[in-house]
C-alpha cells in the first residue's frame, strides 16, 4: 500500500507539473442580464447603449425596445406568424425598392465575428454580455449584407468618417470625461498630423506625409502602409467602409487598404490631388465611392469608383475644384461644397457655391455664391447647412432650394455641428457661436473666445462641443451646450492644429502638427488595471492570459494568431479579482500579439497597450524534469524498504 500511494501522488504531481490539470476556468460572471445593442445607419452613424432585461423577458426584441428608449430612437415593428418583424429604427424605415432594410445580427464568440441571425427578433434568447447590432444596409447578390456593424465588443463608439457620418454632422453619443493625456502617439512625418483620425472595428485610423497607420485603442501600432508616402498622405482624411478604409491621396490617386492588415485593395489613378474625404453610396446594390479633386487654375471633378474592386464608374467636371470640404450624400444626391478656382497666386476665384449630382452621374442643380466656401456641407432634416468663407453661415431647404436664412459670422472655413436645430460653428477671429435654427430665420444662443483662429471643425458630443484654435500654441476647448467653459488644453509641444477633434471609446482624439495624436480621457474614471501576466507560451498549448483589475462589467481579449493578420476576439471569465482568457493553441513558432479591453458597468472603456508573446518550443528536459527529481525519490525510497527488510 505504502507504494500503491507514493505512486498516487507521483502521478498527480506530475499531473499539476506538467499542466495535465490545466483548461479553462468556467467561472461565471455577473448573472445580471446586461446586454448591448448598436444601431447602425445607411450615413455610417452608430450608436449603441447597454440594457437591462427584465427577468421575465430576455428576447432581442425587448433589448431593441429598450435601447430606443434610452437613446431616443423611434421603433416601429409588426407581428406576425413568424413573430415580430422591425419596420423603422430612428429616422430610417425599411426601403425594398432601394434594397435597404434592417438587419439583426450577433456577435459570435466562437467565430469572432458578426453574424446575421438566423432568428427572429422576438425569438432570440439574449444571455450575460451579448452583443446585438442592427444595421441598415443593403443585401449583395448572395442576400449578405455589404457593411457589418463597425462596432464591436468593448468598442462602441464609432467615428468612420471625418464628421462622424455623411451627413457631416460631426456628433456623436458620447462622453467628453477630462483632459488627462492617457496616451499619445508619435506619426513619422517631420510636418505632423494634418488629417483627422477615424475610428471603427475597434481601430484608429490616421495619416501624415508618411503613411497610413492603425492603432489600437492604447494608441498601440498595429500597421503602417507608406504606398504613396512620396508627398502622397497628410492633407486628406480616411474614411472606413465595411472592412476597407479608403483615402485620397497627394500622389493623385485613390486607394482603399484592407482594415485588418494594411494592404492595398486596390488603387484608382485620379490624376488630380485630393485634400477633402471621399463618401460612399449604394448604387444599384453595390457600394461606390465618390470622390472630389482639386486642380490649379480649372475645375476639379468627383469620380465614381466601384469600393468592391476599385474599377472607374463615371466622372465629371465641376464648375470649381473642392478644397478640403467634405461633400454630404444622402438620398441619391451629392452635395459637393465648391472653393473655385485657384490661381497661381494662391487667391481663389469664382465661381464658387454648391453643386449637386445625383449617383448616377447626372448634374441636378448649381447654386452660385459669392463667396468661396472651403468646409464641409451639414445636412439635417431636409436643410442643408454651410459657411461661406465671406462670412455667412445659411440654410437652404433642399424641398424648395431657397434659402431659409442667412447669419453673419465673419470670415470662416470651420464645417459647422449641428444637433437638434442648434449649430455650432467658429470662426478666424476666434469667436464661437451657438446659433438656432427658427424655421425661417436665425437667432444667437450664446458666443464666446478663445484664443485664436478656429480651422477645426467642432465636435458635438452629448451635451459639450469642443473647438480646437489653429495658432503657434494651438488650445483645445471644451464648452457646455450653454456655452460654459468646462476646460483647455494646450499641448506640448506647442504648434498648430487643424485635425478636426473625433471621438474613440472613452477618449477625445485630436491631433498636432507636433507630430503627435493625443487621447485625452480622466484617469480616475477608468478602469484599473493592476497587472497583466502570460503562462504556458508554447506550441501546441493554449497561452492562459491574466488581467488582475477590481471587478468590472466586460473584459474581452483581443489577440492575433503566429501565422494571422487580424486580431480577434474572446470574452475572459472573472475569478478573484481576476480575469482569465485562453488564447487558442498555436502549432508555429513565433509572435502572438495580444490587448485586453475593459467596459464598466457605466460604459467607461480602457484598452491596453499591445504585448507581445513569443511562442516557442516546450523544452522536455525542463518540463519533465520534476517528475524526473520525484521518480529517482521514489525509487530510493523503495530500495531503502527492500534492504530494511
Amino acid at each position: 500500500m505504502g507504494v500503491w500511494r507514493w505512486g498516487m501522488l507521483i502521478f498527480i504531481g506530475a499531473l499539476i507539473l506538467t499542466g495535465g490539470l490545466s483548461g479553462t476556468y468556467a467561472i461565471k460572471g455577473d448573472d445580471t442580464p446586461r446586454v448591448t445593442v448598436i444601431f447602425q445607419f445607411s450615413n455610417g452613424e452608430s450608436m449603441s447603449t447597454m440594457v437591462v432585461l427584465p427577468g421575465d423577458n430576455h428576447t432581442a426584441l425587448k433589448a431593441t425596445e429598450l435601447a430606443c428608449e434610452e437613446l431616443n430612437l423611434y421603433l416601429n415593428y409588426t407581428w406576425s406568424t413568424y413573430g415580430a418583424f422591425v419596420n423603422q429604427i430612428g429616422w430610417e424605415r425599411n426601403d425594398f425598392n432601394e434594397g435597404y432594410w434592417w438587419h439583426l445580427m450577433v456577435w459570435e464568440n466562437d467565430s469572432y465575428a458578426w453574424a446575421v441571425s438566423q432568428i427572429g427578433a422576438s425569438s432570440l434568447s439574449l444571455n450575460y454580455s451579448d452583443v446585438i447590432a442592427w444595421v441598415y444596409t443593403v443585401d449583395d447578390s448572395n442576400w449578405r449584407p455589404y457593411t457589418d456593424a463597425y462596432a464591436q465588443p468593448g468598442h462602441y463608439n464609432v467615428w468612420a468618417t471625418p464628421r462622424g457620418n455623411f451627413n457631416n454632422t460631426g456628433i456623436v453619443r458620447a462622453e467628453i470625461y477630462g483632459k488627462d493625456v492617457v496616451w499619445k502617439f508619435k506619426g513619422e512625418s517631420p510636418w505632423g498630423f494634418s488629417s483627422t483620425p477615424v475610428v471603427a472595428h475597434g481601430m484608429i485610423f490616421i495619416a501624415d506625409s508618411a503613411g497610413l497607420y492603425a492603432l489600437n485603442l492604447n494608441g498601440s501600432l498595429i500597421w503602417n502602409n507608406s504606398k504613396g508616402a512620396a508627398g502622397g498622405y497628410g492633407i486628406a482624411s480616411p474614411v472606413v467602409y465595411g472592412n476597407y478604409v479608403i483615402i485620397g491621396t497627394n500622389d493623385e490617386y485613390l486607394r482603399a487598404f484592407y482594415t485588418n492588415n494594411g494592404t492595398v485593395a486596390w488603387e484608382f489613378y485620379l490624376g488630380e490631388d485630393v485634400t477633402s474625404s471621399p463618401v460612399i453610396g449604394i448604387v444599384n446594390k453595390y457600394p461606390v465611392v465618390f470622390v472630389t479633386t482639386f486642380s490649379l487654375n480649372e475645375p476639379g471633378k468627383i469620380y465614381a469608383v466601384n469600393l468592391t474592386n476599385g474599377y472607374g464608374l463615371w466622372n465629371l467636371t465641376l464648375f470649381g475644384s473642392n478644397y478640403f470640404g467634405m461633400p454630404a450624400i444622402t438620398k441619391g444626391k451629392i452635395y459637393v461644397p465648391i472653393a473655385g478656382i485657384e490661381d497661381n497666386s494662391y487667391q481663389w476665384n469664382p465661381p464658387y457655391g454648391i453643386q449637386c449630382i445625383d449617383v448616377y452621374g447626372h448634374y441636378l442643380w448649381n447654386l452660385t455664391l459669392e463667396s468661396s466656401i472651403r468646409s464641409s456641407v451639414v445636412i439635417e432634416d431636409n436643410t442643408l447647412y454651410f459657411v461661406s468663407v465671406g462670412g455667412n453661415l445659411s440654410a437652404l431647404n433642399l424641398t424648395t432650394l431657397t434659402f431659409k436664412w442667412n447669419y453673419t459670422i465673419g470670415k470662416s472655413t470651420v464645417s459647422p455641428a449641428v444637433s437638434n436645430g442648434i449649430i455650432y460653428v467658429a470662426n478666424d477671429n476666434g469667436n464661437v457661436y451657438a446659433i438656432a435654427d427658427n424655421g425661417n430665420y436665425a437667432s444667437l444662443l450664446w458666443e464666446s473666445e478663445v484664443n485664436g483662429a478656429v480651422k477645426a471643425s467642432p465636435l458635438y458630443a452629448n451635451g459639450k462641443i469642443v473647438i480646437v484654435t489653429d495658432n503657434p500654441s494651438s488650445t483645445i476647448y471644451v464648452f457646455t451646450k450653454d456655452g460654459s467653459e468646462v476646460w483647455n488644453y494646450t499641448p506640448e509641444p506647442e504648434n498648430y492644429i487643424i485635425s478636426s477633434p473625433a471621438i474613440a471609446d472613452s477618449y477625445l482624439l485630436i491631433s498636432s502638427n507636433n507630430g503627435y495624436l493625443y487621447a485625452f480621457s480622466d484617469n480616475s474614471t477608468l478602469p484599473r488595471i493592476e497587472g497583466i501576466y502570460e503562462e504556458n507560451a508554447y506550441v501546441g498549448k493554449s497561452i492562459k492570459i491574466l488581467l488582475e483589475t477590481s471587478r468590472q462589467y466586460q473584459a474581452i481579449l483581443y489577440y492575433r494568431n503566429v501565422s494571422g493578420d487580424r486580431f480577434q476576439a474572446i470574452w475572459m471569465n472573472y475569478t478573484g479579482e481576476k480575469y482569465v482568457g485562453y488564447i487558442p493553441p498555436q502549432y508555429l513558432e513565433g509572435n502572438v500579439y495580444y490587448y485586453i479591453t475593459i467596459v464598466n458597468s457605466t460604459g467607461v472603456v480602457k484598452t491596453t497597450k499591445i504585448h507581445i508573446i513569443t511562442v516557442s518550443q516546450e523544452i522536455p528536459e525542463l518540463e519533465y524534469y520534476p517528475l524526473i527529481i520525484i521518480l529517482v525519490v521514489m525509487l530510493i525510497g523503495i530500495f531503502k524498504n527492500i534492504v530494511r527488510r
